[in-house]
């Protein structure tokens, strides 16, 4: 004979299906920007299903049987809804999760010199550079060696937004002779980076001596003294 609480739970089940639905919580993905093309879709039911399906962004619901990783997908913002069917027909249906993928590069662009040529040992150097991304810059760097008679170094400084989307950085005063070259670092908010010279660009200058004035006023004497002389000749040949 059959207990009377077994008979009990028995009849509940068979007069009063359950008519919750299940519960779905997505794990992955999170409300957040994506680096990456493929993104994994992962998430918890709290009791056993018949079926399991996903929408993005409101299109059709595609069949799966547990996590996946959703298929690459383009940059651009996306939603989506996971649902679950368990063993007494309840449906149930995730949170919506609103998620972004961004795997493209800052845009780098528009470097300025200043000054653009003639470097004298006592001119630091001003670099801007126009950097753009859509999701937004983490940070710009200057890179930058110099060498001279003495030896080589390298260098990082971190350029900071001017306005808009100009940032800047100053490579010091270096002495005359020095050879310097540099590139440009972007990143941006999800890790998304490049250089100018990923780009195919370098940039160089090099740094050199104050010109005196003191060859320019001997070359004008110089000068002088022969157009006096020549006038001279003329003014007696003529006489």
């Amino acid at each position: 004979m059959f207990p009377y609480t077994y008979i009990y739970e028995q009849l509940k089940i068979w007069s009063f299906p359950e008519s919750t639905p299940p519960t779905i919580i997505i794990v992955s993905p999170e409300n957040k920007t994506y680096s990456a093309s493929t993104v994994p879709l992962t998430f918890n039911v709290d009791e056993p299903t018949v079926w399991i399906g996903y929408s993005l962004d409101g299109q059709m619901n595609e069949t799966i049987t547990g996590n996946i990783t959703l298929p690459a997908l383009p940059d651009d913002t996306y939603n989506i809804d996971v649902y679950a069917n368990d063993t007494y027909g309840n449906m149930g249906k995730s949170s919506t999760v609103y998620f972004t993928v961004d795997t493209t590069e800052p845009n780098i662009t528009n470097v300025f010199q200043d000054p653009p040529s003639n470097v004298l040992p006592d001119d630091m150097v001003r670099i801007n550079v126009t950097v753009r991304d859509a999701g937004g810059i983490n940070r710009v760097l200057l890179n930058y060696t110099y060498a001279n008679s003495t030896g080589s170094w390298k260098s990082i400084a971190n350029m900071t937004r001017l306005t808009g989307d100009i940032w800047n950085a100053t490579i010091p005063a270096l002495q005359y002779g020095t050879n310097v070259t540099y590139t440009i670092f972007a990143e941006d908010n999800v890790g998304n980076a490049i250089t100018t010279e990923q780009l195919g660009y370098k940039y160089e200058y090099q740094v050199v001596p104050e010109f005196s004035t003191f060859p320019i006023l001997m070359a004008f004497i110089v000068t002088t003294l022969l157009l006096a002389i020549i006038s001279r000749k003329k003014r007696t040949f003529s006489a």
